[in-house]
């Protein structure tokens, strides 16, 4: 059969196929870790100008859904991020995510909670660990992972992996000058 007879599949495609043959029940403790393998072999195989991600860097948007899979319940989100654009520290509750680098580079930074949070809106947070994504580099982050990210070097196009919809869920945002928990 000749190439052209066949409908020539994109790495996005690809890679989302990939990530529902691993999913399974969802509840492996090692699927953040295979995702992150699959986002890694993504990267290496797409080129700026494939078509789908040359749409994304064209359309510069700072959160785009990429992918809701009706099945498994993941999102696959993509971000152009300006040089300087960050959040506040923040969790994703009882859900995992995963961030990776395409271009640019973007700051990840790890806290941990000092305090034994029985003040109910308020919350103590110290620096745990940084995380600096340059293209390619994929890290994932656990169930109660408290983080913020930063681009340093931009547009930064991430990705960012959500094993369930955000919107569903009790998550909570973090004010370190005020010290301060809320919920998202």
């Amino acid at each position: 059969m000749a190439i052209g007879a066949a409908r020539m599949r994109d790495t996005f495609e690809a890679y989302i196929d990939e990530v529902r043959s691993v999913w399974g029940d969802g509840k492996d403790g090692q699927l953040p870790f295979k995702v992150k393998a699959l986002m890694e072999k993504l990267f290496a195989s797409t080129s700026p100008q494939d078509g789908w991600m040359a749409r994304l860097i064209g359309e510069a948007k700072p959160s785009r859904e990429l992918y809701r899979d009706p099945d498994c319940g993941f999102i696959q989100m993509g971000h152009v991020h300006a040089q300087g654009h960050g959040n506040l520290p923040h969790d994703h509750g009882p859900c995992w995510v995963i961030y990776g680098s395409y271009s640019g580079v973007t700051e990840i930074t790890l806290y941990r909670r000092t305090d034994d949070g029985k003040e109910p809106g308020r919350a103590a947070l110290e620096k745990k660990a940084l995380h600096r994504l340059s293209p390619g580099v994929v890290q994932p982050y656990l169930p109660g992972d408290i983080h913020s990210t930063k681009a340093v070097e931009g547009p930064a196009v991430v990705f960012r992996f959500l094993s369930y919809d955000l919107e569903k869920i009790e998550r909570h945002r973090y004010n370190m000058e005020k010290g301060t928990i809320a919920l998202v």
